[in-house]
């Protein structure tokens, strides 16, 4: 699973590098008065996720793994972003039957100033609902997808801010500042840069 998700975890932070550009090229030249926002909406992040799916993929040489139909949920009261997937798990080399699920995760964005990066934060597997799997083996597959989850997604680089877009809003007398969820939305602000 980890691949996967990183391919949908990357277009939010693409989604948030191309608004940071198109805000810095577009509007007057006005000095900076203070903070000022960049909004991306529900919409365009769903668009984009929504893209980048059915993906497959082999782990471990032991599971073949289908995402699919992807669900964006907005936490904006705990700046997080729930993300719903549907997915099939077939075991080639135990079994021939396919299992299916569902799959829940949550993470949080955060802005790194030091290499300019967007990156994950916070990662969590929330749930992980097995339909035809006895429930002893259904345990051990939800322990395994957590820690996989959990493990490896944490502090990812879903995104490098590109230098000549920082340039640009550097040009306009800013630089990114805090990301957050809101309602409707995704909002990084831009700071004034320091005098």
């Amino acid at each position: 699973m980890p691949d996967t998700a990183r391919r949908h975890l990357l277009q939010t932070g693409v989604l948030v590098a191309g608004a940071l550009s198109a805000w810095a090229l577009t509007g007057c030249a006005a000095l900076p008065t203070g903070p000022r926002t960049v909004k991306i909406s529900e919409k365009k992040l769903m668009e984009a996720i929504a893209r980048q799916f059915p993906r497959s993929n082999r782990y471990l040489e032991l599971f073949d793994v289908t995402l699919d139909t992807p669900r964006l949920r907005l936490m904006p009261a705990e700046n997080r972003i729930g993300t719903q997937l549907d997915f099939t798990v077939g075991m080639p080399l135990v079994e021939t039957r396919t299992q299916r699920g569902t799959l829940s995760l949550s993470y949080g964005l955060r802005l790194e100033p030091g290499d300019n990066t967007v990156r994950l934060t916070d990662v969590r597997l929330e749930n992980m609902l097995l339909s035809d799997m006895a429930p002893t083996h259904a345990a051990r597959f939800k322990r395994l997808g957590g820690a996989l989850v959990e493990g490896l997604l944490p502090d990812l680089v879903v995104h490098r801010l590109k230098p000549e877009d920082l340039e640009a809003v550097g040009r306009r007398g800013y630089q990114p500042g805090a990301l957050r969820v809101v309602p409707g939305g995704l909002e990084l602000q831009l700071d004034p840069l320091p005098r």
